[in-house]
């Protein structure tokens, strides 16, 4: 088993480096196959291994990668349309949310001193986004306030799982969702504010490595 996860990982890293290529040389039609592949081998690769974990655990995972991937192609036209923008966005706040589900099952109470405290930091620092943007936004305001608040809330149940899993496990998913935010960021920038160079890279990056992180860190865990 551990020859076919290290197998995947290289699999894994080459569909990532193909689609940054892609992207990088604008070659759109290709990038409708390549980036599309990345979360559909995570979601194949976790629907393989995950199922020793608890039914829940299993099936809300696999339903927040599926949400992934549908995000990740709705992305892919947002050039042609505000819809598929809107509903790239929709698609990826079912995903925070079915993660934080996830993370909730899985996690202790998320009114814990220590919990308040990150909840508080990730607060400011959404908040500081918010603020970066909001004159940028228009009538995207109240859905990009929603989904600020999703992808926070899905970092801080991440953070819910602290003592209550293997340790390895809360490190993984808890980095991967400060991964997720940092793309997310990222990308809001470059859409909204400022042109980012080599934003493609940077946000494809950090997501690969935010989903990857959270998938391995779901499998790592003891049940």
């Amino acid at each position: 088993m551990k020859t076919r996860q290290n197998a995947f990982i290289g699999v894994f890293i080459l569909l990532v480096l193909l689609d940054l290529v892609t992207g990088y040389l604008h070659f759109q039609g290709l990038r409708q196959f390549t980036k599309p592949l990345i979360l559909l081998s995570l979601l194949l690769f976790f629907g393989i291994y995950g199922k020793q974990l608890a039914s829940k655990t299993y099936s809300y995972s696999l339903l927040a990668l599926f949400f992934s991937l549908m995000g990740d192609i709705f992305l892919l036209y947002d050039h042609l349309s505000p819809l598929y923008f809107m509903l790239g966005l929709i698609a990826f706040l079912l995903a925070h949310i079915t993660y934080a589900i996830v993370f909730l099952i899985q996690g202790k109470t998320i009114f814990k001193k220590e919990i308040r405290l990150v909840a508080f930091l990730l607060l400011v620092y959404g908040t500081t986004l918010f603020i970066i943007l909001q004159d940028h936004l228009g009538p995207l305001t109240m859905p990009v306030i929603i989904y600020i608040l999703g992808i926070l809330a899905m970092a801080v149940t991440a953070y819910s799982r602290k003592d209550q899993v293997d340790p390895t496990s809360f490190k993984l998913v808890f980095i991967g969702a400060l991964f997720f935010i940092l793309s997310d960021s990222i990308l809001a920038l470059n859409k909204f504010v400022v042109s980012i160079p080599g934003s493609h890279i940077l946000v494809m990056g950090t997501y690969a490595t935010a989903q990857y992180l959270i998938v391995r860190g779901l499998l790592a865990r003891k049940d």
